[in-house]
Parts: C-alpha cells; sequence; structure tokens
C-alpha cells in the first residue's frame, strides 16, 4: 500500500494542469494480490483492500472493472464496494448463474471534455472456468458484440477495461472495431506501450500501484489512431486522434497525500492489531 499517497498526490497534481479534462479509471484486479486467499490470510487481506478501496476513492478513482483477483474474497464482499455514483464496479460478462443478469454494473457513460465515453469492463471468464459458486463470467464473444452496437450509436469514444491477457485482447480488438482503447489488467507484469490492432489502442500499466500510467488524447473522431508529434501524410478524411503514452514511477522521493498516507496508516495499525490477535 506505501505507493497509494504518492499516486494520489501525483493524480492531484496532473488534474491541476491547465486545458485538460481527465477521467480516472482503474482496469482491476485492485483489491488482492492472488486469485485465492488462505484462509489464515483471509481478514488481514480483507482490512488491506479495504485501505485501498478508501484510498482509491480519495484520489479520485470512481471505477474499476472486476478482475479475477478482486474475487478472491467472495461476491458479497466485493458487492459492500459497490456505491454508484461515489464507487462503481464493472464487469459486463459477469453474471449471476441462476438467472443470468449481470452482478455489476455492465456500462458506465462519463462526460469528459465534452465527449460522452462508455466505460464497459471483462472478468477473464477462463479463469473461472473450473469455479463454482454465486457467480459466473460469460465469454466475451457472448457478451460484448450486442453491448457494443448499441454504444456506437450514442457515445463518442468506447474504453474496454479488460482482464484478459494480451492475445484475447488482440482478438477482441479485430473482432470488435468499435472499440476505441482497452487497457488491460491481464496475467502480465509490466507496463505496456500502447499497441495498435486495427484502429484499437491496447496499453498496460505496471500492477500493485508501482507506476501511474498516463494517456493524453486529442480525439478527433473513431476511425484512425496516431502517435503525437510523428510526421502523417496529408490527411484524406479529416485529422486523426493522436495520444501520447507515460509510466510514471511512484519514487520514493515523492510527495504524500496526507489525507490518503493516513488511510495508510491507519489500515496498517488495524493489521498490526488483527495480526496480535492471530495464534502464533
Amino acid at each position: 500500500m506505501g505507493g497509494l499517497s504518492k499516486k494520489a498526490s501525483l493524480i492531484k497534481q496532473l488534474g491541476a494542469e491547465p486545458g485538460k479534462s481527465a477521467l480516472v479509471v482503474n482496469g482491476g484486479n485492485l483489491l488482492f494480490k492472488t486469485d485465492a486467499l488462505e484462509p489464515n490470510a483471509l481478514e488481514t487481506a480483507k482490512i488491506a483492500a479495504d485501505g485501498i478501496m478508501q484510498a482509491t476513492r480519495m484520489m479520485g478513482g470512481t471505477m474499476a472493472g472486476v478482475g479475477v483477483r478482486d474475487l478472491a474474497a467472495g461476491i458479497e464482499f466485493l458487492r459492500q464496494y459497490q456505491t454508484p455514483p461515489a464507487f462503481t464496479w464493472l464487469s459486463l460478462n459477469l453474471v449471476d448463474p441462476s438467472t443470468r443478469k449481470p452482478l455489476f454494473t455492465p456500462v458506465l457513460l462519463r462526460e469528459v471534455g465534452g465527449l460522452k465515453i462508455a466505460v464497459l469492463a471483462l472478468t477473464d471468464h477462463r479463469a473461472l472456468q473450473n469455479k463454482s459458486g454465486d457467480f459466473q463470467a460469460t465469454p466475451w464473444r457472448e457478451a460484448l458484440p450486442d453491448a457494443l452496437a448499441t454504444l456506437r450509436q450514442s457515445a463518442d469514444f468506447i474504453l474496454l477495461l479488460s482482464n484478459y491477457d494480451l492475445a484475447e485482447n488482440q482478438d477482441i480488438a479485430r473482432t470488435c472495431t468499435a472499440i476505441d482503447l482497452i487497457l488491460q489488467t491481464g496475467h502480465v507484469v509490466g507496463n505496456m506501450s500502447p499497441l495498435l490492432i486495427n484502429q484499437t489502442l491496447i496499453s498496460q500499466a505496471e500492477t500493485r500501484g508501482k507506476y501511474l500510467g498516463v494517456l493524453d488524447i486529442d480525439w478527433n473522431g473513431h476511425g484512425r489512431w496516431n502517435e503525437a508529434n510523428t510526421p502523417q501524410s496529408q490527411p484524406k478524411n479529416g485529422l486523426p486522434s493522436t495520444y501520447a503514452n507515460r509510466f510514471i514511477a511512484l519514487k520514493v522521493s515523492m510527495p504524500n497525500d496526507p489525507a490518503v498516507e493516513t488511510v495508510v496508516q491507519k489500515t496498517q495499525q488495524r493489521i498490526e492489531k488483527l495480526q496480535k490477535t492471530l495464534p502464533q
């Protein structure tokens, strides 16, 4: 949790830049380090997750995709943090097995800088195939196309938060050409600079709070992307949309956000208090 207060301070600093509008998103796998929790570590992990949620909301995070790791403590634990509009968990394909209805918000619409942005999320159904219980993830091929067909008519920009790995996200980009940007929280650790597949950008920031990924976009409509400051041929059908990507390392020398740092310290104190009561 050590990087949360530095991330909050950095987000506040970036948000103060004049002439820019920002949307803070988290792709998923936000709460836990693993897909499953050992019984003797469950309560400690829940306390840490609660601190992460408090800090995330304080730094302007109002949404996250549901990753497989976010389900490690069960659906009901996750549902207590489903408090729109303050915070919304997103998953288009995570459903109740008996009713087939979505367990979380399928699509969230936001207006940023005059643009209508549709945010969707997918939970990796393959990682849940051998798990039974009160949730089930349907394959993206069943859930995604119909949702996109509706959104393309009403949204200026479609952002997908994907819990799938890169190979699957490349397949999504080739199949569903209406998506403008995929931010992935898959199974590979590390920063990934934007990759262009057809006219969909795919990118990923390092997990566990080591970096903050920043994507600056000058949007001119769906259809063509160009990296900013690169030579361009004479446009035939209007200017392309441009992007510039940064991964900012959260260094020890960076300032802490006082409010979030207080949350981090209180969370650590709660964990220490619990550990004193556990059998050695």
